[in-house]
């Protein structure tokens, strides 16, 4: 049956996602058997969409040259919800007016996070600025502060799943603490995925192609079960490769095995050598095939 190829362009990464929709499905043959969806699954796809999203905005505006900074509080001035919005947004004020300063504009995602015994810390990332060190020590007199710049990798997967699961861990013992999961500044580049509906096959394939100079994240490939719609979804994320001989050739080819939970899926990854043009090397892959991927979908 038809179904569904999206594509997000954020930064380095480039982002896909295959899934079915109710709408193609006439015979119901690639849904899994219907489930009792409780709250819980809901609160799963919102929590995995919001992952999702952080990651594409992070992917987007942030980059090796900024920063990652955690605020913390001391136990005696640890802040109740009205204290928290104020100390972060005196902050963010003046921060603003230092980055105009300095001829820059202020770019931030920040959250909150507070442990079951009270503890309570700002977690934000900003665009670079000199002496970044100097200025947040200055600013920030109410606990430690860790300042780390970020990787030149252009993938903050992880950096986004940490800032989810710090809401989460703030939503279970302060509900309200924050209004969202997040919050950023408004001059943030907002991606935005494009879908296309794909007709004439009766499956998405398992062929991730790798165009040159780009690698897969491995640990963002996912094939599984909606909670909600009960339709498989399978997706993954291309990273593009830094310019250096040394890490092209280090991730040149290379095979693995993934256990996802539709199955096992065997990977090959396979790129030419730079500068080599022949017929037979026009284009680099990484092949997947999964076993008995086709009567799961009910192909």
């Amino acid at each position: 049956m038809p179904y569904i190829k999206t594509t997000c362009k954020a930064g380095k990464t480039k982002e896909y996602e295959f899934y079915y929709s109710y709408r193609f499905d006439q015979k119901g043959g690639s849904r899994k058997k219907k489930e009792n969806r409780t709250p819980e699954a809901q609160r799963q796809v919102n929590r995995r969409m919001a992952e999702k999203k952080l990651t594409r905005l992070m992917n987007a505006n942030l980059s090796g040259e900024d920063y990652y900074l955690t605020l913390s509080y001391r136990k005696e001035k640890r802040p109740d919800r009205e204290t928290l919005n104020r100390d972060i947004r005196t902050l963010l004020r003046k921060l603003r007016r230092i980055y105009r300063k300095h001829g820059k504009e202020l770019k931030y995602i920040w959250t909150a996070e507070k442990g079951e015994r009270g503890a309570a810390h700002l977690h934000i990332v900003v665009n670079g600025i000199d002496h970044i060190s100097h200025i947040i020590r200055d600013l920030w007199e109410k606990g430690w502060i860790c300042i780390k710049p970020l990787d030149k990798s252009g993938q903050y997967r992880k950096l986004a799943g940490y800032f989810i699961k710090y809401s989460d861990k703030t939503m279970k013992t302060e509900q309200g603490f924050i209004n969202k999961r997040y919050c950023s500044s408004k001059n943030l580049i907002i991606p935005e995925p494009e879908k296309k509906k794909i007709r004439g096959r009766n499956t998405y394939n398992h062929k991730i192609e790798v165009p040159a100079g780009w690698y897969v994240d491995k640990e963002s490939i996912r094939e599984a079960w909606h909670e909600i719609t009960g339709y498989l979804y399978f997706s993954y994320t291309l990273v593009q490769l830094p310019d250096n001989k040394a890490d092209w050739e280090r991730q040149r080819e290379e095979s693995y095995i993934l256990n996802l939970e539709t199955g096992e899926v065997e990977i090959t990854e396979r790129r030419t050598d730079r500068g080599k043009s022949t017929k037979n090397h026009k284009k680099n892959l990484a092949e997947t095939s999964g076993r008995g991927h086709r009567n799961r979908m009910g192909a």
